[in-house]
């Protein structure tokens, strides 16, 4: 157990600057999503004007959403590792690559933990003041560990592209073709917005009808979707695990 709480508290050391960062950005957002609630209290909105209040279930929604980003991106310890030149030189240490990728995932279990307690706070205080009963914790919830899932697969990808990777040479080459490749992906599916839509006018684009608005708001709402978010995060941390170890193993030739 020892041993573990090393490797962790060596990770959280390592990337402490870039998590003050990330809680600094979220902090910021979090407290400009409640500018709503503080000029409702302080300006008595007119009777039958459309009060800012109706707002909060999305700034609930994009408080998880931020929160979730950040809690599952990259910590950037692999890169810093493989440029130090600390990567090479860990593969003679005493702990095993089963030992390493445990403690990578359990550092980014509490980065998930922490963020998401975090947006469970200020959800709370949004629907609180707001008075919202159907908006609440489920709600939340879905929509943060969707956004953790979706960064943790980006991720995973990230960290198994970087086991390629010797020395800072090798970095800057896979780091240029990872961007250069994710870049013809994202133009061949026509990802880029506008890309597919040249010269045709405005008016045939698809506006989203109020029923699907309400669908949707209707799948975030429901512990179904909490379930299977959930069974999806599981798969997705022992793919995270396995990412780990096959790097942290590697040796060299």
């Amino acid at each position: 157990m020892k041993l573990y709480r090393s490797l962790i508290y060596r990770e959280l050391m390592l990337t402490r600057k870039r998590f003050i960062l990330m809680l600094i950005l979220f902090l910021l957002l979090a407290l400009l999503m409640m500018t709503p609630l503080i000029l409702v209290f302080i300006f008595k909105p007119v009777e039958g004007e459309e009060s800012p209040l109706e707002m909060i279930p999305l700034f609930v929604g994009i408080v998880a959403l931020t929160g979730g980003f950040m809690a599952g991106t990259n910590n950037g310890l692999q890169k810093a590792d493989i440029s130090s030149g600390w990567k090479r030189y860990s593969f003679v240490l005493p702990p095993t690559a089963k030992q390493q990728a445990l403690s990578d995932l359990l550092t980014k279990l509490c980065y998930i933990l922490f963020f998401g307690l975090l947006s469970w706070a200020f959800e709370f205080v949004y629907t609180a003041a707001a008075g919202y009963s159907n908006f609440g914790i489920i709600y939340m919830l879905n929509i943060y560990l969707g956004a953790v899932c979706a960064v943790m697969l980006v991720d995973i990808a990230y960290s198994y592209i970087m086991m390629c990777a010797k020395d800072k040479n090798q970095l800057k080459l896979i780091s240029v073709l990872a961007f250069v490749g994710a870049g013809f992906v994202f133009r061949v599916f026509g990802l880029f917005p506008g890309m597919n839509k040249a010269g045709k006018p405005a008016e045939d684009d698809v506006m989203i009808s109020e029923e699907a608005v309400n669908k949707f708001e209707t799948i975030l709402c429901s512990g179904k979707t909490t379930l299977c978010i959930l069974a999806v995060f599981v798969v997705l941390c022992v793919l995270f695990f396995l990412a780990m170890w096959r790097s942290h193993e590697r040796r060299e030739p």
